[in-house]
């Protein structure tokens, strides 16, 4: 009886060899669950960026309305510092969740760094496969593997 898992995984193999420049299934899975991460993070860093700009309008406004309505300023700056005091809450929720985002991010760029410069495909001869990978990371998603920072 032939087993049908192990003839799929080699059909996979040859599949993701031939049509994206990653010369293992592993450093494809590795650099596909990267760039969700990475996708992630960047969307909650914009969250976070949206939640610091309502946080200081909130602050300005609650501090700046009884200057300019000194008869209902009061009221109306009680109720800013309310909604001032729920939406700062979320920012250090969406700050938290962007910081916990950016280690594991962080760490799976470490990572795909430490496959690049100790090489990881199975050429016994010199080959552009690390150059070629991160030419096509650069140019397809604009991530760059050539320093330790992320941007």
């Amino acid at each position: 009886m032939i087993n049908v898992g192990v003839c799929h995984y080699a059909v996979e193999k040859t599949v993701v060899n031939t049509v994206l420049p990653f010369p293992s299934v592993r450093m494809a899975k590795l650099f596909f669950e990267f760039l969700g991460r990475y996708r992630e993070w960047k969307f909650a860093r914009r969250q976070e960026l949206v939640g610091m700009i309502i946080v200081i309008l909130l602050g300005l406004l609650a501090v700046g309305i009884p200057w300019l309505f000194p008869k209902a300023g009061i009221t109306v700056s009680i109720i800013l510092l309310i909604f001032f005091y729920f939406a700062a809450r979320q920012y250090i929720r969406l700050n938290e969740r962007a910081s916990h985002l950016y280690v594991n991010v962080h760490i799976l760029h470490h990572h795909l760094l430490g496959k690049l410069e100790v090489g990881f495909c199975d050429h016994q001869e010199p080959c552009r496969c690390a150059e070629e990978f991160r030419d096509y990371a650069l140019k397809r998603y604009h991530i760059s593997f050539d320093s330790n920072t992320i941007k």
